[in-house]
């Protein structure tokens, strides 16, 4: 009984963080870095004494960019390994495809990245950009003097959720500010895709 003791003292005193990133697979090469800094992260906040007099302790797992594999992972961490939180995803459809699992178990999940808007979970705390706070104003930009008075434009893609919504957004702006179909290109590659030459 006396062995066990440190290991339930060490439990109290620490908060799990649930790492959800892709560190194989196409997205790798995206995610890894989030990985990286959300441990850097938790060594700086350990450092300064954790949060609350608790230290922070990383699961990692690797959703390998398989989208219904991002779903189990995160009912591994939120189950299983009884995170407090999740740090992860990078696409939308992974976020799309954990969503439900953080809604069954009341889990907390940061979404790191922008994101196409036209989305609000209570689960979820979405810390970038959405269309009208960045997409939108680019394309005023590129439409101003300043910009170069665009008047056509090409919208490429990987063929998912965030291009296809964000396009659609910025395709009815255009529309809005006069520009006609006409003058409007819109392309989408499949995931991996890397000969951009044609």
């Amino acid at each position: 009984m006396s062995g066990w003791t440190p290991q339930l003292f060490a439990a109290e005193d620490t908060i799990k963080v649930g790492i959800l990133h892709s560190l194989s697979g196409t997205m790798a090469i995206s995610e890894t870095s989030l990985k990286d800094v959300a441990l850097m992260t938790i060594d700086e906040i350990n450092a300064n004494g954790g949060v609350m007099g608790k230290k922070l302790e990383a699961v990692v797992v690797d959703p390998a960019s398989n989208w219904p594999l991002f779903a189990e992972k995160s009912r591994q961490l939120l189950s299983q390994d009884k995170v407090a939180v999740v740090f992860g995803c990078w696409t939308s459809v992974s976020r799309k495809s954990v969503l439900p699992v953080f809604k069954e178990l009341n889990g907390l999940l940061f979404y790191p990245v922008q994101y196409e808007g036209e989305e609000l979970e209570k689960n979820v705390f979405y810390t970038g950009a959405a269309p009208n706070q960045q997409a939108i104003p680019a394309v005023e930009y590129l439409m101003s003097k300043d910009g170069g008075s665009a008047k056509r434009f090409v919208l490429l893609g990987t063929d998912y959720v965030y291009p296809r919504t964000t396009n659609k957004i910025l395709r009815a702006f255009l529309h809005s500010k006069g520009v006609k179909d006409a003058d409007i290109m819109e392309e989408y590659t499949p995931f991996g895709h890397s000969d951009y030459q044609t």
